[in-house]
């Protein structure tokens, strides 16, 4: 009797925490071992959370979401997380090896997607396979890494993220094939010296020499890799299009020459800006020199450019949090397509000022932008802070702005 009195007052303790605890409720807690800093952020569409890191690496944080969403889990590098309502989620991983660390239980969901990260890096489908198989072989290596994940997918029981993951997985594929396709009117010939180009730039960090090297030294490194692509030109020299493929190797060497004078002539943190001017919505020019007597966060972006637009709801809640403040959010755009664009400010309702800059153009000369999204802050006078400054989703932004403001 006793017994089942124990029993029935322990299902009801049960039962009023199970009915108490809100369904929208997720909790998510965890351990980062070699932290890169005391903060731990996850991002979604629309909004993001925050979380503080103990001395140990250990976080928790509770939020509510309506439904189930994928979401990016950031602490210094980031990576795609699956979250549901009513979610307890547990999360471990070393800075150290990001992604080949990150555990989660709880999550099958987030835990398959690891996976799937993880295992489609090790495949190079733009790699070897394309270049050197046949269609036939090339689509059985395809089919084999379906396969692969398709036997971890099908470990999961929810059905709706399996089949967003479905479409995922054989949209990716389609487009491998498709490239592979692509090539079915090239040699044997060709098709060798196109991998054979890739394997000789794989050999030359030039993103790296440009900071590393002086100008006479990279050009002695420039002629070097140019050499090398004309041996491997001169196997197809009776094949069309041999004149044309020499063309684009001049070209391209002369693109590292200008990238390299680009970057060796940028302002750096404490040189004056290098003022531009570009249209806004209304065609009206308007010049960085402009907002002198302002701090001003500049964001060089295009909306073709994901990790961009993975930025942008962290940069409208930076926007909100200093509305009042004597800062300016200047956005440029680099996309060809003015429409693209014009649709996106009006879609998204992109705040702060936005121009066009219909490219790679002066700003990203000026600056020596390669790679977008680049930011920057630069003080009242119009002198640089930072020509490479930290993401609106980063910890470090705020107190860096703080610092200036």
């Amino acid at each position: 009797m006793r017994t089942n009195i124990l029993y029935i007052i322990s299902l009801l303790a049960f039962l009023f925490i199970a009915c108490g605890k809100d369904p929208s409720s997720i909790t998510i807690k965890g351990t980062i071992t070699n932290q890169i800093n005391d903060k731990v952020s996850f991002t979604f569409s629309d909004t993001s959370y925050q979380a503080n890191l103990t001395e140990n690496g250990q976080f928790e944080i509770t939020f509510d979401r309506d439904s189930s969403e994928y979401a990016n889990f950031v602490h210094g590098e980031r990576t795609r997380m699956y979250i549901k309502p009513g979610d307890a989620i547990i999360l471990t991983l070393d800075t150290r090896e990001f992604d080949e660390t990150i555990k989660y239980e709880n999550s099958a969901e987030s835990s398959f997607l690891s996976y799937k990260y993880i295992t489609s890096e090790s495949k190079d489908f733009y790699g070897e396979a394309l270049y050197l198989k046949d269609e036939s072989e090339y689509q059985v290596y395809l089919d084999d890494h379906k396969t692969v994940l398709l036997q971890e997918l099908n470990k999961i029981n929810d059905e709706k993220f399996k089949k967003i993951e479905m479409e995922n997985l054989n949209s990716s594929l389609n487009k491998y094939l498709k490239r592979k396709q692509s090539f079915s009117e090239r040699s044997k010939e060709e098709l060798s010296y196109m991998w054979d180009t890739r394997v000789i730039s794989q050999e030359y960090n030039f993103y790296e020499l440009l900071q590393s090297t002086d100008t006479n030294e990279f050009k002695k490194i420039l002629v070097d890799y140019e050499k090398k692509l004309l041996t491997s030109l001169d196997r197809i020299k009776n094949i069309d299009g041999y004149e044309k493929e020499k063309e684009k190797i001049a070209t391209l060497s002369n693109k590292w020459k200008e990238r390299k004078f680009d970057h060796d002539n940028m302002p750096n943190d404490g040189d004056m800006s290098i003022d531009f001017s570009y249209p806004n919505q209304q065609n009206a020019l308007v010049s960085l020199s402009s907002f002198r007597g302002s701090l001003v966060y500049l964001d060089v972006w295009a909306t073709w450019c994901g990790p961009c637009i993975a930025e942008v709801p962290s940069l409208d809640r930076l926007q909100k949090d200093y509305v009042d403040k004597n800062i300016v959010f200047l956005s440029v755009s680099v996309d060809t397509d003015k429409e693209a664009w014009i649709k996106m400010l009006s879609d998204d309702e992109l705040g702060g000022v936005q121009l066009w800059a219909d490219g790679w153009s002066q700003i990203t000369r000026s600056y020596a932008i390669f790679g977008i999204p680049r930011f920057m802050l630069i003080d009242e006078a119009g002198v640089l802070i930072s020509a490479d400054a930290p993401r609106p989703s980063s910890d470090e932004i705020r107190s860096l702005i703080e610092k200036n403001i």
